[in-house]
């Protein structure tokens, strides 16, 4: 059975330890953060203890490793207590965080002051009790810089339930600038209760809802302030008076110049990298996880699921033969994993569905399926199409063009669908070899994926950013939501699927899966430039369905090329328009052949 991935949301965390006494307190909150501790253990000179090397570490690595339960590594600052010392050895080792314990770090160890001031790492401040039973977070927010962090910590302690509370004036009708990024992205953290609340004293809010909480995590002050501690009056407050363990945290991230205009709504966006970070370590999965096949049919029978694969195909001769053979072989004949398999064929002129029907497989003409609606180009009709001819509560797409087919293109994607029900989209990545002349080069392919797709992806849907290979040929979903959504035509379709599914059913739902690598005919330079010119526009059109503005009612759709012959230039003109098809399930033919579709 596949285990469930889990965010860590910290490479290495550090915690100072005086002589053989440990911090508990920081100590727990370290290995609940479940990665890399390195304890540096000091010795006050005043003691008289000295610390000296054994060949299977020092005396207190056994009792640390002993009580976390994890691998650590053990540094000693031996007859040393200063501050400086501290920072020169956090300087070289590079840890995310540092834990320390209130008040146990700062009796006569070091002084709040010249810790805030000069951390140079990220920094959490740990107040005791540490939650014996794992229970509920408490995590106050403004989107000021510490936001960030905040959520980073909070969603790494993953047997904690979190509640986000975002305090405003009674007054406020508007979200503050901070605050605009973070109201954009709390919603799609399922581990998250995100609530409001109006206040005129914050800290006073705080505590009143502290009393439901184990784990309070606040921010320090953005800015020095004139408090003793340094802390700022608000996290003073709580850190003192809250009923339950508090943390205090301090971003290693420079501080912006002011708390209002642009420069203050970038604070709040920069928290997007957790979400996507998250997403990341959890939805991102290997081919060989799922290489058991009998454990697939088992739980797609347990599910009473049926699967279909569709194959779209355009003058595929060369390779359909092999990519239908393969698959079936293994997952048809073989174990029962595939109910249908179908080539979905855009009209190919060469010998494309004769192979394909000698091999028994059923073979579409897209030009011929729901022929009143009229026929259009593309790979996009052809996935579109194979909606409606296809029965499987599953679908997966592969292209016919794969130069090394292996079985891991078809099980790789069905396995995030078949082991988690939230997972309704899933797709492919891998390594692409771009052949040049005689020669096959490790990497190099995907250019339009890197130099169009995601660098729009990163500037109008960050949340997407971790998406490796948006653009992927190979991948697959649930009918009850594909037949929700529209499908462009063309070379858009890919674009269009990714980001409907976001935005009907958000990140969580999607998967994405390493498939090694594919090997397959790469495209000249201008088919690659009339794809990114449609990519471009399916990226326009969902702007415009989000933010209700006509952009590409005065877009130009033709596209002029650059033709050299014969020692001179010229152009050709060419209209390359992307266009799109309604949800399937609004076809009334479609809900006639699928009668439990849903509306």
């Amino acid at each position: 059975m596949i285990t469930e991935k889990r965010f860590i949301p910290f490479r290495r965390v550090a915690v100072p330890v005086l002589g053989q006494v440990l911090p508990h307190h920081a100590l727990s909150l370290a290995r609940a953060l479940n990665t890399e501790i390195i304890i540096y253990q000091l010795m006050p000179p005043s003691s008289g203890e000295r610390i000296t090397p054994h060949p299977k570490g020092y005396k207190i690595a056994a009792t640390l490793r002993e009580s976390l339960g994890v691998t650590n590594r053990v540094q000693v600052l031996s007859e040393s207590t200063e501050w400086f010392d501290l920072r020169q050895r956090l300087e070289n080792d590079s840890p995310d965080l540092l834990i320390l314990e209130i008040p146990y770090h700062f009796q006569g160890l070091f002084t709040l002051p010249e810790v805030l001031a000069s951390a140079p790492c990220n920094l959490a401040l740990i107040r005791g009790p540490w939650p014996e039973h794992k229970g509920n977070i408490l995590l106050p927010l403004r989107g000021g810089p510490h936001a960030e962090l905040g959520l980073r910590m909070a969603l790494g302690l993953h047997d904690f339930r979190t509640t986000a509370l975002h305090l405003v004036g009674p007054n406020r009708s508007q979200i503050e600038g901070p605050f605009r990024g973070l109201a954009r992205i709390l919603p799609s953290f399922r581990e998250l209760t995100y609530k409001t609340a109006a206040a005129d004293q914050p800290a006073r809010e705080i505590l009143e809802e502290a009393r439901q909480a184990d784990l309070l995590i606040i921010g320090a002050a953005a800015w020095p302030t004139s408090e003793t501690s340094g802390l700022g009056s608000t996290a003073e407050t709580l850190l003192n008076q809250a009923p339950c363990a508090v943390i205090v945290i301090k971003s290693a991230q420079p501080l912006p110049a002011t708390w209002s205009g642009p420069e203050s709504e970038r604070i709040g966006y920069k928290a997007i990298s957790v979400l996507v970070d998250k997403w990341f370590a959890e939805n991102t999965f290997h081919a060989d996880e799922f290489a058991n096949l009998k454990e697939l049919v088992a739980l797609k029978e347990k599910q009473n699921l049926t699967i279909s694969l569709a194959l779209p195909a355009l003058n595929e001769e060369e390779t359909v033969g092999q990519v239908i053979s393969c698959v079936k072989s293994a997952l048809m004949d073989q174990v029962p994993l595939l109910d249908e398999i179908i080539l979905m064929d855009s009209n190919s002129t060469d010998r494309t569905r004769e192979i394909a029907t000698d091999l028994g497989i059923p073979v579409y003409i897209h030009q011929e399926v729901l022929p009143q609606y009229g026929a259009r180009r593309g790979k996009g009709e052809a996935l579109w199409k194979s909606l409606y001819v296809t029965k499987g509560d599953i679908i997966v797409w592969i292209d016919t063009d794969i130069v090394n087919i292996h079985p891991r293109f078809v099980y790789g994607i069905l396995g995030p669908l078949l082991h988690f029900p939230q997972i309704q989209f899933v797709k492919g990545f891998y390594r692409r070899p771009i052949r040049e002349g005689e020669k096959i080069q490790a990497t190099g392919g995907g250019r339009v994926t890197e130099l169009t797709a995601r660098p729009l992806i990163n500037m109008f849907y960050p949340e997407l950013s971790g998406v490796i290979q948006p653009l992927s040929g190979e991948y697959g979903g649930r009918r009850r939501a594909l037949e929700h959504l529209p499908f462009f035509s063309g070379y858009g379709v890919e674009t269009g699927l990714l980001i409907d599914v976001f935005e009907n059913f958000g990140l969580s739902a999607i998967a994405q899966v390493d498939l090694q690598e594919r090997i397959h005919h790469n495209q000249p330079l201008e088919a690659l430039s009339r794809m990114s010119f449609l990519i471009l526009q399916a990226f326009i059109r969902k702007l415009e369905q989000r933010y209700h503005l006509p952009i590409l009612e005065e877009v130009n759709k033709s596209m002029k090329f650059i033709r050299y012959e014969e020692g001179r230039y010229s152009l050709m003109v060419q209209e390359v328009v992307e266009q799109e098809r309604p949800p399937m399930i609004e076809i009334p033919e479609y809900l006639e052949r699928h009668p439990d579709g849903r509306s």
